[in-house]
């Protein structure tokens, strides 16, 4: 019997770095399941992001059918394309056109449109409703990323016709030995001890809640904690947004406190994160935050906005803060702070990657059986 082909479309969005490394994850973490289990996985997408994947996960590209690096047609946003060869049994997540042959698996992420409307224009919010409850009146699988999103397609679409399922991404971060240096100009940047905040600046990540807690530390205890932020900055749903976050940070005179350092390499990226003395998540709304799996990954202490979601996360290391509240961040900073040392930390990394490493098989595992599931809803 020949083994089950998945084709994973991968993305390279800046703008949009959560799909991107959640896709990413999936496939990796794939081909990484024992010989025996493992799936065959097709990467479909434009070559850039293909290439992309193979050089920052050491994964060689090349093992997709020759043809694939020359496909023409786009249909994305992404540039995703349909592959030349119809032997594939499950395309996932179903951004691009359907591949003959296969079972689309749709993902649906999570439902911030619904929880926080006012960040999207009426026409957006239309469009979000359009193309999820077409998804829902279709048979067939579509996954959502945590039990609390599952639970709000139930709740929202009573009569799909779709059937949900729950899958879990893990991060797949490499900590074994010491980090890799940093470019010399990203290094400068670095305080000694600093406080992680990797979100990109959109709205509902809620930078302005860790911004008011510095200033506040500041004036009412005289201490400064140095803020490093990594992260596209830019909302497409809010051009106005970062300049206002621009303009927090000079009446209040933090920018000698805080450092912007834009949308840096992942393996920087990560590389920032295992010398963070903690890392600060404060968003207003999460599917499945790759922050949170990232840190879990490295073992970091973590300052984290108290959603659902996150209680459903539950990661180890963690000080949970109401994400309106500026004066419960600072208080938990306040008192925490001058016990946490800067990273890396190898003892709390060995920890971390011992326990990850069951994780990642059993989300890999999950993964196929949601795709035999989708294959069995499909032939009926």
């Amino acid at each position: 019997m020949r083994p089950l082909v998945i084709g994973i479309e991968l993305i390279d969005d800046p703008a949009w770095m959560g799909g991107t490394l959640y896709l990413r994850n999936l496939a990796t973490a794939l081909l990484r399941l024992p010989e025996g289990e493992r799936p065959a996985v097709q990467l479909l997408g434009a070559p850039a992001a293909i290439e992309r994947f193979g050089r920052e996960t050491g994964t060689d590209p090349a093992r997709r059918p020759p043809a694939q690096s020359r496909w023409s047609r786009l249909f994305s946003r992404w540039g995703l394309h349909r592959p030349a060869s119809a032997a594939v049994d499950v395309v996932y997540p179903g951004f691009g056109a359907p591949v003959p042959g296969a079972v689309t698996i749709r993902w649906i992420p999570d439902f911030q449109h619904r929880y926080l409307p006012e960040l999207f224009s009426a026409e957006e919010r239309a469009a979000r409703d359009l193309s999820i409850g077409a998804i829902a009146a279709q048979s067939g699988v579509v996954v959502l990323s945590s039990a609390v999103a599952a639970e709000d397609f139930r709740r929202f679409y009573p009569d799909a016709r779709a059937t949900p399922r729950v899958w879990r991404f893990c991060s797949l971060l490499d900590t074994s030995g010491a980090p890799p240096p940093l470019p010399p100009e990203l290094a400068r940047r670095l305080p000694e001890k600093f406080l992680y905040l990797p979100n990109q600046f959109w709205a509902h990540k809620n930078h302005l809640t860790v911004f008011k807690a510095l200033a506040r530390l500041r004036a009412e205890q005289q201490l400064r904690i140095p803020l490093v932020c990594t992260g596209a900055q830019s909302d497409r749903r809010n051009a106005a947004h970062f300049d206002s976050l621009m303009r927090f940070i000079d009446e209040h005179d933090l920018g000698e406190q805080v450092h912007l350092l834009g949308l840096i390499d992942r393996n920087d990226q990560v590389g920032v994160l295992r010398r963070a003395a903690a890392v600060v998540q404060p968003s207003r709304f999460e599917g499945w935050s790759t922050v949170v799996e990232d840190v879990r990954a490295t073992g970091r202490p973590l300052f984290l906005s108290d959603l659902p979601v996150h209680r459903e996360q539950a990661p180890e290391r963690c000080t949970y803060f109401p994400p309106e509240s500026d004066a419960a961040l600072a208080a938990a900073l306040g008192s925490r702070w001058a016990a946490l040392a800067a990273g890396p930390d190898p003892a709390a990394e060995a920890a971390a990657r011992a326990a990850v490493q069951d994780r990642i098989q059993a989300s890999a595992r999950e993964f196929c059986d949601i795709a035999r599931a989708a294959l069995r809803i499909a032939r009926g």
